[in-house]
Order: structure tokens, then C-alpha cells, then sequence
């Protein structure tokens, strides 16, 4: 149920949560703005370029204007014959800069010149007594070429509340034209025109300007009529202003002399208007708008549409709860909507929910107001989901026994819902606790497929036969068997350093750490496409940077090294001190070492290797950071990466910076043709 649209380019909408909530928990309808159309967003890419973005832009704006609407890629396949580059340089220059604002894209993914397009096209409007009163007319009959709109038209366009000579004029039995976007004349500009008289708004050489119309008219642009009862046919509703400029891109003299107003044509074949949707008469516009919005929120989010309701409600409240919006709560949202929260109680959704609401970057607290609420006015089935909630809100702002108790709360509460116990075998891993944590997976279905029971497994403790849980613990402490070594591994701590960076791995799996991931998995996918980007964000380098040069590691010291075993949390603290750096091979033994040579310092450390699978030759270089394990112990957790001579020198140069970009630090990383890596589906 998707109308096309057409409109002026302009920068791209990072994707994210959609805003569609209200401080009453409603949906907001959002009203048209016809001068603000945007489509998909543009990859972010960096790029060397022989040509400056601007400039490449005018030169998109004469080509459109010469040949008429063109895709872009037409656009790039002309521009690389004229000399700008390969086609594919130009479409990446191109993406990373804002396009000309006379430019268009029309529904059919041409590109068009907005004067170009409007040249010598003509719209009226039909004045009444109370317009030619106060010198202002509504925009509606002429909003489409207001898209060429500039501050050199002879008149003023005033939004609504903008102007206080404007609201000044507002008087609620006027009509309320200034209360929506309005055309403001200079005194006197009307004198002489009579009610019912017809002006004329004509764009030529790229302004607009009104006139008075003397001559009968007679066009009745049945080219625009028909194309918006063809597109009605197909899709329930047409967009005003998307039909407009296609007519006008396939039909050289449509509205090229004076016609009817566009309500006056939209009545005489039947059809209605709302904002810049038409439909046959008697459509309903708000059910449509409304089904319409559940529809993109739910495709967005990916849940189903008859979740939207409780989700965008719940939204709402966490906005209002953020803001100090707290009267008549109840009456807000609960009274009549309680029951909206039941889909909270899908594991899916209550997930996504959350996720989406770190991703707008709302306050935890606000976060875990909202959901403790709900514990009073939600019906009991989404008890769970809000003790899973505040628990994880709780646990983002370091209250760590307050969330674990809210976690044990929900699994109580609700044993289908599988996310509590995820968190749960998270802290029981933390801790160092493996067979609680497997004991938690083992009650999700799947959970055997988790990334953590594989960890898990690795460091399940071996049972001693023959010794009972309050017998003296064999390794010679003194303490009972049960509050020693039952059920913890006896690994050192150069085995569990492994254990160590997967705990830490997974806690840069929370949703605030995503949008700092995807930027690392860009640059190491060559700034390729989505499929490039989305096998590089599970790439090891990006994960290692992530922890190590983003900040993750340290936010995971901070937050959850209380849960850590002592030893594991003393050697984590010592990792936080140790520097990326460029080393040179010196020796190697498969599955036992390597001997490096730190290029910076000229220390050289032999570093545990038993997953080298061959030798490496002497002089090879490599980047990675060096972890100490105990004394003279080290290891590379993070694995490493070769290098070339060209990039140690400037990787050496990098790293001895003050403050260093992770993302430079992966581009210089990534080599050059690292397209290879990542080919194209």
C-alpha cells in the first residue's frame, strides 16, 4: 500500500526509529510538505575525487537540463563519456555529497531540472471575498510548482506560525488559510480582482509569478485527470505532486496554458484530496493514512502490523516519561489501550523494542520508568517483558544486582520468553560459571545454537568422582568442594584469556555499540554494498578494533567487571593499557608460537600461537595488539593482521597520534582492493 512519490533531492535519512508516536500515544500523522522529499539514504563512502562534489552537481543539473529527465545511472554512463572518470567513480562521488537543489527525482527514478521541468507550466487559483480581504492565498491549488520556489518570486511564502504579521491575521472565522502555508501578496497586488476571478502562477527562466487571467479557460489537463485515475486503480490512492511532475515529464504542453484549479479539475472527475493524496469521493483518508503509517512502522521494525499500536504506544510513554511529560498517565495510556501492550510479551518484539529505543538514544531511566509501569497497567502476560526491560535498562547504567533480579523476575514470570535467560547465561559467564550458564541455555529452545554455549562448553569443569559437594575441595584450599570448585574449571589463566575476550565480545553485541560497528564493517568492506558491509561486520578485525580502539573493552571493564572472577578482572584492567602496534616475524612454530619484533619499541615477545597452522616467513608484518597473560606470557586474543610495507609505515605514523579515529585505523587496514574480500552477489 505504497503511493509513489516524487520530489527535490536532498540529504538522506539516516534509517532508524520511526517517529511516529505522540505525547497521547497516538500516531502522529505527519502533514505533507511538499518542498521536502527524500528517498533511500546513500551509502556513506570516502572517496578521492578530481572533481568537486559541488561541481559535479552543476554538471548533473546542466546534463538533465540539456537532455531531459535521466537516471543516474545514465547520468554517470554520460558524465564518463564526457571525461569525469569511470561511470562507477562518478556514482560514488556523486553519493557522497548533497545534490543541487534544483534537482528532482521523479517517481520513475529519473532525475530532472526543477526550472527546466516547469518552464512556462501554468497553475490557478479561484479567489473568494476573503482572500482578496487579506492579500493571501492558500497554497493548495498551486502547490506543486512551489517546488521552484525562491526568495526572488515577488511575493512571500509564509508556514504556518512562522510569521507574526501573519498570526497576527489569523482570525478563526477567517477561514484559518494562515494556519497552514499561505501566499502573502503586497497590499494593493489584489485590487482590482473580484471574487471568483482566476490568477495564474507561471515558473519562467526559474521564478515564479502570478497573473491576473482575462480569457475564458478551457483546458481541462485530462493527461493529469487520467494518470491519477490510472495510478487510483492500482493503488487505492495517488500522490498529487508525484503525478504532476510525471505528466509533466511525459507531456511537453501540460499545463502550459491556464486551467481550471486543481480542486476544481479534482471535483469534475469525482475525486477528493488529503494533503497530497487524492482518491475517488467518500475515501476514507485517515483509515488509509493510518494503515498506511502501521504498514512502514512495522516493515521498518520488522514485527506485524497489529503489533504497531502497543509498540508505538509504548514509544510514546518513554518519550513522555523522558521529558518530565508525567500528568494523567493513566489517562494517557492506559485507559481503553492497556490491552495494546499484550505483544510485549513476544520475545521478538519485546527485543526489538528495546533496541530501537537505545538506537534513538532515550534515557535508560525513562526507559525503565516506562516498563516498571507497565507492571501496573499492562495486562499480566507482558510482566515478563517489562521486568526483561527494566532489566536491561537497569544493566545499561551499571546496576548490575538490580538487573539480574529483574531478569530472575521475568524468567518467573514468564517461562516462553527466552530473553531473560540469555542474560541470565551472560552473568553466569561472567562470572565464570559455565555450567549455570549451559544449565540457563539449555532451557531456551535452541539455545545450543547460542554463540555462548559453544564458549561455554569449551570450559565446562570436569566432574571429580567420588567427591561429595561438602567434602574438603581437592585442590587443597581448606573450602568445601560446593563453595570451591564445584562447578567452575580449574583452566589458567592464559587458557580462560580467550574466555575473557568472548565476554567482552559479546557485550559489544548491545545495540549502542551497533552504529559504531557497522561504520568499522564499512571501511573494511571497501565502503562496498549492503551484502559487502553485512559479512564485514562478523569480520574479527572489526570486532577487535571495536573492543580495543572504539572503547567497547573498556565500557565492558567499567560496566561488568564486578561479575568477572578476581584474576580475570586484574588482567582485563592490564589490557586496557596495552597499545596497537606494528610487529615484524622473527620465528615461528606451528600450533606453538611466534616470536615478533615490535617495530615501535624493538621489544620482542614470544606470543602463544596454538592456531598458527603453518610458518610464517621471517620479516612478514603484522598488526595486532599483544596481550600479557602473566609474566612473560602473552597472547594475541584478537588475532592479527598482515600488513604491507606501505601500510606499516602508515599505521607506525598513525598510531603514535593522540587521539586516533578507529575507523583510520581500519581503512589503512583494509587493503586497497579489499572489493576482493567482499565481491558482488
Amino acid at each position: 500500500m505504497t503511493v509513489a512519490k516524487a520530489g527535490r533531492l536532498g540529504p538522506r535519512p539516516i534509517e532508524g526509529h520511526l517517529r511516529c508516536v505522540t505525547r497521547d500515544g497516538d500516531l502522529r500523522k505527519e502533514p505533507h510538505s511538499p518542498r521536502k522529499h527524500y528517498r533511500e539514504p546513500y551509502d556513506h563512502v570516502v572517496t578521492d575525487s578530481e572533481h568537486p562534489e559541488s561541481a559535479l552537481w552543476d554538471t548533473v543539473l546542466d546534463t538533465v537540463r540539456s537532455h531531459g529527465p535521466m537516471t543516474i545511472d545514465e547520468v554517470a554512463d554520460h558524465l564518463e563519456e564526457h571525461g569525469f572518470g569511470s561511470a562507477e567513480q562518478v556514482m560514488i562521488d556523486l553519493e557522497q555529497s548533497e545534490p543541487h537543489p534544483l534537482l528532482m527525482w521523479l517517481s520513475d527514478d529519473r532525475v530532472a531540472a526543477t526550472d527546466a521541468l516547469f518552464e512556462g507550466r501554468t497553475l490557478t487559483h479561484r479567489l473568494t471575498a476573503d482572500e482578496l480581504d487579506r492579500h493571501a492565498i492558500p497554497v493548495d491549488d498551486i502547490e506543486p510548482l512551489l517546488l521552484l520556489v525562491s526568495d526572488d518570486d515577488e511575493f512571500d511564502l509564509v508556514q504556518p506560525g512562522a510569521s507574526e504579521a501573519a498570526a497576527a491575521q489569523n482570525d478563526p472565522d477567517s477561514g484559518g488559510i494562515f494556519r497552514k502555508e499561505t501566499i502573502v501578496f503586497p497590499e494593493e497586488a489584489l485590487s482590482g480582482h473580484e471574487p471568483g476571478d482566476l490568477l495564474a502562477l507561471t515558473a519562467r527562466d526559474g521564478l515564479l509569478s502570478f497573473a491576473p487571467i482575462d480569457d475564458e479557460v478551457r483546458s481541462s489537463e485530462s493527461e493529469f485527470v487520467h494518470a491519477l485515475e490510472q495510478t487510483i486503480a492500482r493503488e487505492q490512492v495517488a500522490s498529487l505532486e508525484g503525478t504532476f511532475l510525471d505528466v509533466l515529464a511525459e507531456t511537453p504542453d501540460a499545463f502550459s496554458a491556464p486551467s481550471l484549479p486543481l480542486g476544481e479539475l479534482l471535483a469534475e472527475a469525482g475525486l477528493a484530496r488529503s494533503g497530497d493524496l487524492v482518491a475517488p469521493n467518500g475515501f476514507d483518508f485517515d483509515g488509509y493514512s493510518d494503515r498506511a503509517m502501521f504498514e512502514i512502522y512495522a516493515e521498518q521494525l520488522g514485527i506485524p502490523v497489529d503489533a504497531v499500536p502497543g509498540v508505538a504506544l509504548f514509544a510514546s510513554l518513554v518519550e513522555a516519561l523522558e521529558r518530565g511529560d508525567d500528568a494523567e498517565l493513566d489517562e494517557r495510556f492506559a485507559v481503553g489501550k492497556s490491552g495494546l501492550y499484550s505483544v510485549l510479551s513476544d520475545p521478538e518484539i519485546a527485543e526489538t523494542v528495546y533496541d530501537e529505543l537505545v538506537g534513538e538514544k532515550l534515557a535508560p531511566e525513562a526507559i525503565e520508568q516506562a516498563a516498571l509501569w507497565l507492571l501496573d497497567h499492562a495486562p499480566r502476560r507482558a510482566a515478563g517483558a517489562a521486568h526483561w526491560i527494566a532489566g536491561r535498562a537497569a544493566e545499561s547504567t551499571g546496576r548490575l544486582t538490580e538487573a539480574e533480579r529483574h531478569y530472575e523476575r521475568s524468567a518467573d514470570l514468564d517461562s516462553a520468553l527466552d530473553l531473560p535467560l540469555f542474560d541470565l547465561a551472560r552473568f553466569a559467564s561472567d562470572r565464570g560459571d559455565a555450567i549455570r550458564g549451559l544449565s540457563l541455555l539449555a532451557r531456551v529452545p535452541g539455545g545450543n545454537e547460542h554463540p555462548l554455549h559453544e564458549v561455554l562448553e569449551r570450559y565446562r569443569p570436569k566432574e571429580v568422582p567420588g567427591l561429595g559437594r561438602n567434602d574438603r575441595c581437592w585442590c587443597g584450599s581448606g573450602r568445601k568442594y560446593k563453595a570451591c570448585h564445584l562447578g567452575r574449571a580449574d583452566h589458567s589463566l592464559e587458557e580462560r584469556s580467550d574466555w575473557l575476550y568472548m565476554k567482552a565480545a559479546m557485550h559489544a553485541l548491545e545495540p549502542g555499540w551497533a552504529e559504531q560497528r557497522v561504520a568499522l564493517a564499512e571501511a573494511r568492506s571497501g565502503y562496498g554494498d549492503d551484502d559487502a558491509v553485512a559479512e564485514a561486520v562478523a569480520d574479527p578485525l572489526v570486532e577487535d578494533v571495536l573492543l580495543f580502539d572504539a572503547g567497547a573493552f573498556a565500557d565492558f571493564v567499567e560496566r561488568r567487571g564486578e561479575l568477572l572472577p578476581e584474576d580475570e578482572a586484574e588482567l582485563a584492567r592490564s589490557w586496557l593499557a596495552v597499545e596497537r602496534s606494528v610487529f615484524e616475524v622473527e620465528a615461528s612454530a606451528p600450533e606453538e608460537s611466534l616470536t615478533l619484533r615490535d617495530v615501535r619499541s624493538d621489544r620482542v615477545v614470544e606470543v602463544s600461537a596454538p592456531w598458527l597452522a603453518g610458518e610464517v616467513p621471517a620479516g612478514t608484518l603484522l598488526c595486532a595488539r599483544v596481550m600479557p597473560v602473566g609474566e612473560d606470557r602473552w597472547v594475541m586474543p584478537g588475532g592479527c593482521e598482515p600488513v604491507t610495507e606501505d601500510q606499516r609505515d602508515t599505521l607506525v605514523a598513525l598510531l603514535a597520534e593522540d587521539t586516533v579515529d578507529p575507523v583510520d585505523i581500519m581503512d589503512v587496514l583494509t587493503h586497497p582492493d579489499a572489493a576482493d574480500f567482499y565481491p558482488e552477489p
